[in-house]
């Protein structure tokens, strides 16, 4: 527990991120380390937006079924997820105020937002960065 009687904030690899998404997603980690739920729900669309925003159309259905996934891997209920779904893919009604976000709302949410993020940016940096390494050895062993 930190000093404020809430839980530490997560840490994640913000690194592998663009700028616009590390910047949103940063902020929401600084919500959910203060207990700030809705402030946390909130920065977490507005990371999602800023992650939208530089997909294709056919990259936005693979987050979808990406979160779709995770329902399922974790055997959350669909009351429960249907609020994650509404935060990240922002699905209500123009106007309409934000989701009422408790603590295990929050959590939820949290560690759908990592895996999201981990499976559209991190994968696929760390993929690469050991792939450039194997070629590299690979082509200093081919003389």
């Amino acid at each position: 527990m930190s000093s404020n009687g809430q839980e530490p904030a997560d840490r994640f690899p913000l690194q592998y991120l663009p700028p616009a998404v590390a910047g949103c997603f940063g902020e929401a980690l600084g919500c959910y380390g203060h207990g700030l739920w809705k402030a946390f729900g909130a920065m977490c669309r507005l990371t999602t937006a800023a992650m939208f925003a530089e997909m294709s159309e056919s990259g936005r259905l693979r987050a979808y079924d990406l979160v779709q996934e995770v329902q399922s891997l974790a055997q959350v209920d669909e009351a429960s997820f249907s609020l994650v779904r509404r935060v990240i893919f922002d699905d209500q009604p123009a106007g309409s105020p934000p989701p009422d976000i408790g603590r295990q709302e929050a959590a939820l949410l949290l560690e759908t937002m990592k895996d999201l993020l981990h499976q559209v940016y991190v994968r696929r940096a760390r993929l690469q960065a050991a792939l450039k390494v194997r070629r590299f050895f690979a082509e200093q062993h081919t003389d």
